[in-house]
């Protein structure tokens, strides 16, 4: 089958521009299992995309033999107007520059509009629930009337990827190992592979090499774009504890290691992953390799571990992303450029868990109060981090 393309158009925001968004689909429409993947919703990140280049076509290949057996809708760059974004001879593709938002926040949470379209009519047959409820989605995003630009944009994505069964967003961050977030209900309830002995965030955390999983326990209440393609079932849930109602979306974020982390040995490694992934969940037939061992457990968002920093200088760090570490041990010195007296001049931060360090900052960044650091995965809640989504920036 040739591969199918179409061109999602955004409205003109100012005279003489518009921007669009290209779409890929492998498979037949309609197929289960159904993957959506996108990156680059933050514009400047772009392993993911590099990842898809070099998925694309295996799974062109693929299709041509006919061994797609589901359907596969790939977005290899979300967000046009991010990658429009361009100030300095840099790159600011994270914030939209007319409302100053992330763009991977305030995506659509549909489920009152779906449980206001489906209350009658839900039971206990799961499987109809299903269907019930991906066809009120899909309903309730074609009867919006997106104002703009970026409201369209997150609609039209939406379109594509709610009745997805597995939603993978990739993103990167500035220094990082590669990690992943889900949630709870995915990592325990989610779908498992066609032989159901293992659950797919588990088989993907294996399969890509993930160097830290965190979980956000049920599920996250923070509107980025993974979460709401999860969420939106756990909270229907919620709305109908006597119904039968299964987690049938498994959605992550999936961090792929740093910003420069742009190389065709890296993402060959990566789509390879993906595909195996893929063929292990009887999207793609064939037969997988046998699982690799998670390289570490799974953690809760709460046993995070942020590294805020409370002064002005310039940073350097004692660890590098990956790195297992102790309680107490330094990660990194904020230090005052003015200051004469050496040692003093250096203000030490320190962990506060055993954990993965798995995303810092660049050795000689600029400091601030309240900034962001250094995050590190540990395995026990923290109490000073029970109730925090980890979403600082």
């Amino acid at each position: 089958m040739a591969i199918k393309t179409k061109t999602v158009q955004l409205p003109s925001m100012t005279p003489g521009t518009q921007r669009t968004v290209s779409v890929l689909s492998f498979g037949k429409p309609g197929a289960r299992p159904k993957v959506y993947m996108q990156a680059a919703i933050h514009a400047n990140e772009m392993p993911g995309t590099m990842a898809l280049h070099h998925l694309m076509p295996m799974l062109s290949e693929a299709d041509k033999k006919g061994l797609i057996k589901g359907e596969i809708i790939l977005v290899p760059t979300v967000n046009p107007i991010g990658q429009s974004q361009l100030i300095g001879n840099s790159h600011a593709g994270r914030y939209n520059f007319l409302s100053n938002e992330n763009f991977n926040r305030n995506w659509i949470d549909v489920s009152e509009p779906v449980a206001q379209k489906v209350w009658k009519k839900i039971g206990t047959n799961p499987e109809a629930n299903v269907k019930l409820i991906r066809k009120a989605a899909l309903e309730a995003l074609n009867e919006m009337r997106p104002a703009n630009e970026l409201q369209t944009l997150r609609v039209e994505m939406q379109k594509l990827s709610t009745d997805a069964d597995y939603v993978l967003d990739l993103h990167c961050d500035i220094y990082a190992a590669l990690h992943l977030f889900t949630a709870h209900n995915d990592w325990v309830k989610g779908p498992t592979g066609p032989l159901g002995n293992e659950g797919a965030v588990q088989a993907l955390a294996a399969d890509l090499g993930v160097e830290a999983t965190m979980y956000n326990d049920p599920y996250p209440s923070t509107l980025t774009f993974s979460g709401v393609n999860s969420a939106l079932w756990a909270r229907l849930q919620d709305k109908f504890p006597q119904a039968h109602i299964p987690q049938a979306c498994m959605s992550v974020t999936l961090e792929m290691r740093s910003q420069h982390d742009v190389s065709d040995a890296l993402g060959m490694s990566d789509a390879k992953n993906l595909y195996r992934w893929l063929v292990r969940q009887g999207v793609v037939g064939g037969k997988a390799a046998p699982l690799p061992k998670m390289k570490s457990a799974a953690s809760p968002i709460s046993g995070m571990d942020v590294g805020y920093s409370k002064g002005t200088g310039f940073l350097v760090f004692h660890v590098k992303p990956g790195a297992k570490v102790k309680k107490g041990q330094a990660i990194c010195d904020v230090i005052d450029p003015a200051n004469p007296n050496g040692p003093k001049a250096r203000t030490t931060y320190t962990s506060q868990t055993d954990g993965i360090l798995f995303s810092r900052r660049l050795d000689g960044y600029l400091s601030w109060p309240g900034q962001v650091m250094f995050r590190i995965a540990g395995p026990k809640p923290l109490a000073h981090r029970i109730g925090m989504s980890g979403l600082d920036d």
